[in-house]
């Protein structure tokens, strides 16, 4: 079945790219219809079942396009954006216009040479239509289909570019295809006097898939009585109709489900797709649901008011009705305004905005270290910043009905309030500006590093959880306190390294040169921010021993997620017991908590890449060359922390003698 849908997308991708065929790029015009406002509210606001989940209809258009175009807008040659939600509905609405945007990122010209496309006028990196690729589709199924028996980890960069490319162009000739059902419309010609295929409809020059599913029962009953009746002609011309019918609606019973089951079915129950439907239309003493035959024609009418945006208006507006009516009385709907607001608020950006302008004040705060207006910008911005967003945080525990960290993505979110917190709270208390610029650093890279990591997993960030994550107790004590130790233990390093930093350009340029207190003031900090984080990573180790005997049995499996949460204790463990026993002093100890924060990240994030164990459902790709970036960072300013050690001796030394 899935290689008969996988022939008639091509087919249905190949018979749309044709309108274009003869045209080269630079002859045509990109068409772009431009949306009322009202109309892109209105399908932003339609809900949909897309990964185990309910959102809006905006949610799926933008990771839809995000892992195709690297971005979730389009932005065209003039310099012109066009929303995800704009491109969406173009695309599926106006797919032989869409055909023609720009929105497949190559990053390399080699996938184009592979598949015997020419590139005239592109650079090294660039986007491509659909209409440029579909001459090498052929090709670049077959090579991706062959890499893609590859493991993952074994692929070169340019098999998977293309493992990556082949996926994204079949997952658009679906979407292409999401109304295919709504434009199907067949003209039943039955010739003789017998009229009884004809009585099924009321129209039977115009025959709408809706239309078929409606009377399905009795198009099977007619169709049996003209065979039985030598009625062959009539038989088949009726036969066709259903035929075609099926057809029409096989590429869609691959995507997202947008038509919510009726409120009398179990809370569980999945919902449906056109392709959904007609299987069930199978089922002996079924009938279809007023309120399912009314969306069927409701996404019927989107295709015939096409050509008019106030009719399409009219027609979007009673389906976006008919399903809101339809999820709200399943309870499933009240989550969509939410979803809605929270991307439109644009809570986090507005978040990585003011941590960037926070860092910039704080930079002059140092500059200019007497100007109390800029230390007062600078704690303000950080203090808004962290505002915006805890507000995130929590709009998304509300929408997802799930504690504050569930996902990777979630933790940098969750981590990055953690040290604005913590930074603020320790800054009211001591006043040093030590603590507040390492807040406004923090922030900073802790929300880059969150919308890198969205733009390099390119999926939804708030997606149905797996089997074992599915419980909010556990999420709530091992995930939360876990990732606070995280929070903590890289703060601690944070604030281990600006004192090495310090130290050397002390050595370097005389800065803080002899000022003990300052020195003391920041071992202080490291060392109580530590503890607290041997709290949170000692608790949250134990908790997941427990919740792993819970779900799987055993306490402990020597899982690489595992073995990286104990190497967190154990290292933290090992610098405090050192400092008490005197082997670790004040810079040793700075040296040591730097480094320990290559451990958190390596258990955070390090262990994920070997995508192994029972903890691989955290398997991300793409941040291999990050995470070691931070490594050799880090260690460098350990080796920095040494150097500076070593100098500061023999200087003493050399007094002393």
């Amino acid at each position: 079945m899935k290689a008969f849908i996988h022939e008639l997308t091509l087919l249905a991708a190949l018979a749309g790219s044709v309108l274009f065929s003869g045209c080269t790029r630079g002859e045509v015009d990109v068409i772009r219809p431009e949306w009322p406002e009202s109309v892109l509210e209105l399908a932003a606001a339609l809900p949909v079942q897309d990964g185990g989940r309910i959102k809006p209809f905006q949610t799926y258009a933008d990771f839809s396009l995000l892992p195709l175009n690297g971005k979730r807008k389009v932005v065209f040659a003039d310099k012109v954006k066009m929303s995800g939600m704009e491109w969406l509905l173009n695309t599926i609405v106006f797919p032989e216009y869409a055909d023609d945007y720009e929105v497949f990122l190559v990053r390399d010209s080699a996938v184009i040479d592979a598949i015997g496309l020419p590139r005239e006028g592109k650079k090294k990196s660039d986007r491509y239509s659909f209409n440029e690729l579909m001459p090498g589709f052929r090709r670049l199924s077959q090579l991706g289909d062959q890499y893609g028996r590859i493991e993952q980890k074994d692929r070169d960069t340019i098999q998977e570019q293309i493992v990556l490319l082949a996926s994204n162009v079949n997952h658009y000739s679906y979407l292409r295809g999401m109304l295919e059902f709504a434009r199907f419309s067949h003209s039943l010609e039955v010739q003789g006097d017998d009229e009884r295929a004809l009585d099924i409809f009321d129209d039977p020059k115009n025959v709408k898939f809706s239309d078929v599913l409606a009377n399905l029962g009795r198009i099977v009953e007619v169709h049996e009585e003209l065979r039985d009746s030598g009625e062959d002609a009539a038989a088949g011309a009726l036969g066709d109709t259903f035929t075609s019918a099926v057809e029409s609606v096989a590429v869609t019973g691959v995507l997202a489900a947008m038509i919510p089951p009726p409120a009398s079915a179990a809370e569980e129950a999945e919902w449906l797709t056109p392709q959904d439907l007609l299987d069930q239309a199978f089922v002996p003493g079924w009938t279809l649901a007023e309120e399912h035959l009314r969306a069927l024609r409701g996404f019927e009418g989107l295709v015939a008011s096409r050509e008019d945006f106030h009719a399409f208006e009219r027609e979007l507006s009673a389906l976006q009705g008919t399903l809101s009516a339809l999820a709200g009385a399943r309870g499933e709907y009240q989550e969509i305004p939410l979803e809605l607001h929270y991307y439109k608020g644009k809570y986090v950006a507005n978040s990585q905005v003011l941590f960037i302008l926070s860092f910039v004040l704080m930079a002059f705060m140092w500059l200019f270290p007497n100007t109390k207006l800029l230390y007062r910008g600078t704690m303000l911005a950080v203090i808004v910043a962290m505002g915006y967003l805890i507000a995130a945080i929590v709009l998304r525990c509300i929408i997802r009905g799930r504690p504050p960290v569930s996902t990777l993505y979630e933790t940098i979110l969750f981590v990055t309030a953690g040290w604005a917190l913590v930074s603020v709270v320790t800054e009211f208390i001591n006043r040093k500006r030590i603590m507040l610029s390492a807040g406004a650093f923090l922030g900073m890279l802790g929300l880059f590093l969150a919308n890198k990591y969205e733009l390099v997993d390119k999926q939804d960030t708030m997606p149905s959880l797996v089997a074992v994550l599915d419980t909010n107790f556990w999420l709530a004590t091992h995930v939360t306190a876990i990732t606070a130790g995280y929070s903590a233990g890289l703060l601690a390093a944070l604030i281990s390294s600006l004192y090495l930093l310090a130290k050397l350009f002390g050595l370097l340029f005389g800065f803080k040169k002899g000022d003990k207190t300052f020195y003391r003031n920041i071992a202080r900090m490291s060392y109580g921010v530590l503890c607290f984080a041997l709290i949170f990573s000692l608790v949250g180790t134990i908790l997941g021993g427990i919740w792993a005997n819970d779900s799987w049995g055993r306490f402990w499996g020597w899982d690489p997620k595992e073995n990286g949460a104990l190497l967190i204790v154990i290292s933290q463990i090992a610098i405090l017991h050192a400092r008490m026993g005197g082997y670790l002093r004040q810079h040793g100890l700075q040296m040591a908590t730097a480094f320990a924060g290559t451990v958190i990240a390596f258990s955070w994030f390090g262990v994920n890449l070997l995508g192994v164990g029972l903890h691989s459902y955290g398997f991300t790709n793409g941040i291999h060359q990050a995470l070691w970036t931070y490594y050799f960072i880090q260690w460098g300013i350990v080796a920095a922390g040494g150097v500076a050690l070593l100098v500061e001796r023999r200087v003493a030394d050399a007094l002393k003698a």
